[in-house]
């Protein structure tokens, strides 16, 4: 079975010309039939993307070598699956939505290995943050982590600002998945007075890939392509996704009155609206036959080898 190799990681620094890492990455990845999501900013970059190994060795190459990125902190996986249906280059201003007057080139938490990470989390006086979104730490996190319980980044200052500003002696260890959002939330909470601030180098998939018995995971954790969460050893996990609000969903919560397939879960069911939910059946119908022609068209190519 051939397996997709997937790569995350990302590169903190001024970028000049960022739409120009855009476009020049965005026709080198077409060209390798690479694909995945590759961010492109004034801060740097962050991509998860998946394809031949040699390619993505290629581009990461070429980043390094044209536009002098220091890529040095890259997370491995493999997948039986296509993790990307498509590629996607997006250009912005910032890495991560996060208003401040914070500048994360200029300073960031401390990066721990899993071997500091597991001393630091382990003494009580520690307060170890899981700045991921809600859905995300409902799957598994760290024992004793603070759970901000956000629907997203945005929502990080205003946390701070109500419960942590009186801590700012303490020790903070923070991670997320590949380390992108705690680069910027530990820049923000550094600029707001906190100074023994850490993060986990490479984010939760690097701790999986290299902890190994000294894994102190708890769970699985929720991954943003098609696998929808990995375990602890970095295989896909047991939870499908609804493709209405994108959340990922265990086997019992497919039992839900409100779940049908590609339109709707019980998260979001009353949310989304009736011309929504309509929309989205449509596309599940295509995805559908889609599908269906390809089992067609598979089953004909092996009748016609056998014969």
């Amino acid at each position: 079975m051939t397996h997709n190799h997937v790569v995350t990681f990302y590169s903190i620094e001024n970028l000049g010309d960022y739409k120009k890492v855009g476009r020049t990455v965005e026709r080198f990845c077409l060209k390798k039939n690479i694909v995945g999501t590759f961010f492109s900013t004034k801060q740097g970059i962050n991509t998860t993307l998946s394809g031949n190994k040699e390619n993505l060795l290629s581009l990461i190459s070429m980043l390094e070598n044209k536009y002098k990125l220091d890529i040095k902190d890259q997370t491995w996986s493999l997948s039986k699956s296509l993790p990307f249906k498509r590629l996607k280059i997006k250009c912005r201003d910032r890495l991560l939505p996060l208003n401040g007057n914070f500048d994360p080139v200029e300073s960031r938490g401390k990066h721990l290995n899993y071997l500091q990470w597991n001393k630091l989390i382990s003494d009580p006086e520690t307060i170890v943050l899981d700045v991921r979104n809600k859905y995300e730490t409902e799957i598994g996190s760290f024992r004793n982590s603070l759970i901000p319980n956000m629907g997203n980044l945005t929502e990080f200052p205003d946390f701070i600002e109500n419960n942590l500003l009186e801590n700012q002696d303490k020790k903070i260890a923070m991670f997320c998945t590949g380390g992108i959002r705690c680069e910027i939330a530990s820049s923000f909470m550094m600029d707001k007075g906190f100074d023994d601030v850490y993060q986990l180098e490479g984010g939760i998939l690097r701790y999986l890939k290299e902890a190994d018995k000294e894994n102190l995971w708890e769970g699985e954790c929720f991954v943003f392509d098609e696998r929808v969460t990995v375990n602890k050893d970095l295989q896909p996990g047991n939870y499908l996704q609804c493709f209405g609000c994108r959340r990922p969903l265990s086997n019992k919560d497919l039992e839900s009155e409100y779940y049908e397939k590609g339109v709707s879960c019980h998260n979001c069911f009353n949310s989304s609206s009736l011309k929504d939910k309509e929309r989205f059946a449509q596309r599940q119908l295509q995805i559908d036959l889609a599908e269906e022609r390809g089992h067609l068209h598979m089953g004909a190519n092996a009748k016609q080898t056998n014969s």
